[in-house]
């Protein structure tokens, strides 16, 4: 009851006029908000400390992959804050800590895991931690069935949340009830009759959280509603799979500018590691020495294949089983990757690796992939002192941007130490002569270096090995596939993944002039690859011309010393 003397006789007055439904609909209403102001205090300070929050009020400690996805959680929650308060005016740009204007937030965090590492668990901690943590906040959780929405990831969450006085009633059907603009709701996406997306858009709030578990099983309507809604407010997608293949969304989001990607491994887990219980109910030793079954002992180690050891048995290098990749390792098989130059397991050990010592530090290498009509992109692309990274790309300009990009590169490498390089320049299409022309003549460019050579590399021109290859473009495909066994790949572009690892190669026959008919490999055609991913493999292209050998090269027009 309302003490009636404590407000203003008139606001009393009007109280009192009110149906008593009314009244206590009204007194119901008071009561919430002065409940959310005491969450708002008791909440605030862990706002940005996910860890810390599932500890004290959910009673569980995350271990280091667990937490290493928190950090990165709350890192992202505190940039998009940061970028929005910057945006309305209300932070100086002296006073940004975790943001920069123009810096890409990753809000997608998207985690691979091997059996019963606490994925499930991590979901339903972040998911208590976002409801409870912003107000008004909507959380929505996907999974493949009814199972695995209720009685796995929200089994968890009524786990973590009952007796622990927290804001919201726990629904027996999968939903955390609060406010209409403040709720969790789960959903299993087999029993939406393809009208996911109509059913789950427009939610648009100032805190939105999207988890999908099993991520693999979730089909096309449902990511297409969350792309929807991802546009505005502070939002984070979490995606968790166990990953069982590289051709489906929830992989191929990986490449994502936005997304950050994680991968929980049974061997790390600290009941694998010291083989006892020391988290309940997590894998054990014994299932993965189960697992072992299907895997070989090999020699020695191979990026190609995700050769491993086991940290209890050090010196002994297995090669995986496809279910040992995916139920222990969390990775995705790659073996229907076939015919490609460079399978996953190598591309993604060149992102990790130092970088290769065997480089002259004083020679680097450019590629210029030149394009300028259509959706096609020019890429130029770098090779110095062990590492490739691409330093830029060009779209819809003529032959001189080419050019000025070209001599701002060659300049920094000058600056670096850099006494010779190669430009190699894609001769198809057309575009590439201004470039070139401006090169050959640029005297205070030349003056530099002791060497600067430019190359016009022929895709279609005769390979240097003739006996394996059909054409000079598959050969440069090949060796900087292999050249990636060494180098660092310095913070790659999301499509140099696809442009190297997906882009397949087959085998035709050549009749050579005393007619030996020759089976040789040849790497599928621009046009075939634009038909599978809608874009030409612009990054790929631009990679292989600085990384391809110079022996496999023709020469191209050398000035010495400027002469």
């Amino acid at each position: 009851m309302i003490d009636l003397s404590l407000i203003n006789p008139i606001l009393a007055q009007w109280y009192l006029s009110l149906p008593d439904s009314e009244q206590d609909s009204l007194l119901a209403e008071v009561a919430e908000e002065l409940e959310s102001d005491v969450d708002n205090e008791r909440f605030t300070p862990y706002q940005f400390d996910p860890a810390a929050y599932v500890q004290k009020f959910l009673g569980w400690t995350p271990w280091t992959r667990q937490l290493e996805i928190m950090e990165a959680y709350a890192l992202s929650l505190r940039q998009q804050h940061e970028r929005d308060g910057w945006e309305q005016g209300e932070i100086a740009l002296d006073d940004l800590e975790y943001w920069q204007p123009g810096q890409i937030i990753k809000n997608w965090l998207l985690v691979d895991a091997g059996h019963n590492v606490g994925k499930t668990k991590e979901a339903a901690g972040l998911v208590s931690h976002f409801f409870d943590c912003f107000s008004p906040s909507i959380v929505y959780c996907f999974a493949p069935n009814d199972d695995q929405i209720n009685d796995l990831l929200f089994k968890e969450i009524r786990t973590d949340r009952v007796g622990k006085d927290l804001p919201g009633e726990v629904l027996l059907e999968p939903r955390i009830k609060h406010k209409g603009n403040h709720f969790v709701k789960g959903k299993a996406t087999n029993n939406s009759k393809g009208t996911g997306t109509e059913r789950a858009q427009g939610q648009h709030g100032k805190y939105l959280l999207f988890v999908l578990d099993e991520a693999e099983g979730i089909p096309g309507f449902i990511w297409d509603a969350v792309e929807s809604m991802v546009s505005g407010g502070i939002v984070i997608v979490l995606v968790l799979r166990n990953p069982r293949t590289t051709t489906c969304q929830a992989h191929k989001l990986r490449r994502r500018e936005n997304a950050q990607a994680f991968r929980i491994s049974c061997l790390e887990h600290p009941n694998v590691l010291e083989d006892r219980e020391i988290i309940p109910g997590s894998v054990r030793r014994q299932y993965v020495e189960n697992m072992l079954e299907g895997c070989e002992q090999v020699n020695e180690h191979s990026d190609d294949d995700f050769t491993f050891e086991l940290p209890w048995q050090p010196g002994v290098v297995y090669r995986p089983s496809i279910e040992f990749l995916w139920r222990v390792l969390g990775i995705a098989s790659s073996k229907n990757v076939d015919n490609t130059f460079c399978p996953p397991g190598r591309y993604e050990a060149a992102q990790s690796r130092e970088p290769y010592d065997g480089d002259n530090p004083e020679e680097a290498r450019i590629g210029v992939d030149a394009a300028r009509y259509g959706n096609d992109k020019g890429t130029v692309y770098v090779r110095h002192a062990g590492r490739v990274r691409k330093d830029c790309e060009i779209i819809k300009q003529d032959g001189f941007e080419y050019y000025l990009a070209v001599k701002r590169l060659c300049v920094f490498l000058h600056n670096k130490g850099v006494k010779r390089v190669w430009v190699r320049v894609d001769a198809g299409g057309g575009y590439h002569s201004t470039c070139v022309d401006n090169l050959n003549r640029d005297d205070e460019l030349h003056n530099l270096f002791e060497i600067l050579e430019v190359i016009e590399v022929h895709n279609n021109a005769v390979a240097n090995d003739e006996d394996k290859f059909a054409d000079l473009v598959t050969e440069m495909y090949y060796h900087a596939g292999e050249a990636l066994k060494a180098l660092h790949l310095d913070s790659p572009s999301p499509a140099l993944e696809v442009d190297l690892c997906e882009r397949k190669y087959e085998y035709v026959i050549k009749t050579t002039g005393n007619k030996t008919r020759l089976d040789v490999k040849k790497l599928v055609s621009k046009e075939k690859f634009k038909d599978d991913f809608q874009r030409s493999p612009d990054d790929g292209d631009g990679f292989v011309l600085c990384a391809a050998p110079d022996y496999i090269l023709a020469r191209g027009k050398v000035r010495i010393g400027g002469a």
